[in-house]
């Protein structure tokens, strides 16, 4: 199970890497192992502020439909149109959507936030690479 050491994981299996006060957004290979083949993925607008914990748009599969929460609180400033990723409301059909199966931690991440508010209190509940690997091997 691939879990990159230079970002957060959240309880949901959702990543963010931070970079300066930006925050890089994907979902993890365990979710994507989880989902099977990814059908749709959809994400609110560029421009949308979302609060840490809220919903940011919805991953459809072969098995599921599931949410994708906000690791952190910020603006969506960036969409990854290059790997499938749609906006909500938007008509474009999504290609390139196995870009996010193959390459989940790097060409594969869903947007970009520019974080409002404290980053260390942003980042406080989320867990490291480490305590994500053992929340995976208690069966989460």
């Amino acid at each position: 199970m691939e879990v990159p050491g230079d970002r957060f994981y959240t309880k949901t299996h959702e990543w963010v890497k931070i970079s300066e006060n930006r925050a890089i957004v994907g979902i993890t290979s365990y979710a994507i192992e989880q989902l099977g083949d990814i059908t749709f993925l959809e994400v609110k607008p560029k421009g949308t502020s979302i609060k840490k914990g809220e919903v940011i748009g919805v991953v459809e599969s072969s098995k599921t439909t599931e949410k994708i929460y906000a690791p952190v609180s910020g603006e969506i400033v960036e969409v990854n149109r290059d790997c499938g990723v749609v906006e909500e409301g938007s008509s474009e059909v999504p290609i390139g959507l196995e870009k996010i199966v193959e390459d989940p931690y790097e060409g594969g991440w869903i947007v970009v936030l520019e974080v409002e508010g404290d980053l260390s209190s942003e980042l406080k509940d989320l867990m490291s690479p480490e305590d994500y690997l053992k929340y995976l091997k208690e069966g989460h």
